[in-house]
């Protein structure tokens, strides 16, 4: 992919148009799994006391979201996102559901995170790291802004391995995604952009060392549905 497709600018121009049908988009394209790998995500945070985490890449909040139903009532999310229109259907979504005093959210870009170092227990991010023209950049600052022995979970689209799944999947995402995204959301660019950033990003394991070298410790990875999706976690 040209690098210049991943102009912060066009990104997120990109998402603002899309949002109003975002979610109806990710249940209809995944086949509504995407539910299924947040929750595992969000079963990799710490399980502490008055927890605080950081949900990068916020979007329309669904992340954030699960966080509060899955933890207790003294957890507090801060919700970060650099699409106003993503931002926009993300608030109204937490103040239909009554939670802005747990779930606080801002606008900020994921590589230059507007929070002092070591404030929270956790970062997050799902399906937005690949968008991110320096993702080891977004890497780090996740990592800065965590607490010592604090973790950084990415769930994202992979590159698939396996090698029976590897056309039908291809053929999906290059051919039926894009079909089916420009139908229902009215968009052309979104829905031939989105296939290739999935299948340009690395491989689980390149990934991994990619991680690595942004300074987390302890990197693992849980591949989701014959390798579609992975979830990595590193600890700081």
């Amino acid at each position: 992919m040209d690098k210049s497709a991943k102009d912060p600018a066009k990104i997120r121009t990109m998402f603002s148009t899309i949002a109003p049908r975002y979610d109806l988009l990710n249940r209809v394209l995944s086949l509504g799994i995407d539910r299924c790998w947040r929750r595992f995500a969000v079963r990799q945070l710490p399980k502490v006391e008055n927890a605080r985490f950081l949900d990068v890449a916020t979007g329309t909040c669904d992340v954030a979201l699960e966080i509060i139903k899955r933890f207790p009532p003294d957890t507090k999310v801060v919700g970060v996102d650099f699409s106003e229109g993503m931002l926009e259907l993300g608030k109204e979504k937490v103040r239909k559901a009554g939670l802005q005093h747990r779930i606080d959210v801002r606008f900020a870009d994921v590589t230059s995170l507007p929070f002092e170092d070591n404030i929270f227990d956790a970062s997050i991010i799902a399906f937005g790291i690949r968008n991110v023209q320096d993702y080891k950049k977004g890497i780090s600052e996740m990592g800065r802004v965590v607490k010592s022995g604090g973790r950084v979970v990415i769930l994202e689209f992979t590159s698939i391995q396996n090698p029976f799944f590897r056309v039908p999947y291809r053929f999906y995402i290059t051919k039926v995604l894009p079909f089916i995204g420009e139908i229902i959301s009215g968009k052309k660019g979104a829905y031939k952009y989105l296939p290739s950033s999935m299948l340009e990003f690395p491989a689980p394991e390149e990934f991994k060392k990619a991680i690595e070298e942004t300074g987390l410790k302890d990197v693992r990875y849980y591949k989701l549905t014959f390798g579609i999706a992975a979830v990595h976690v590193g600890t700081k």
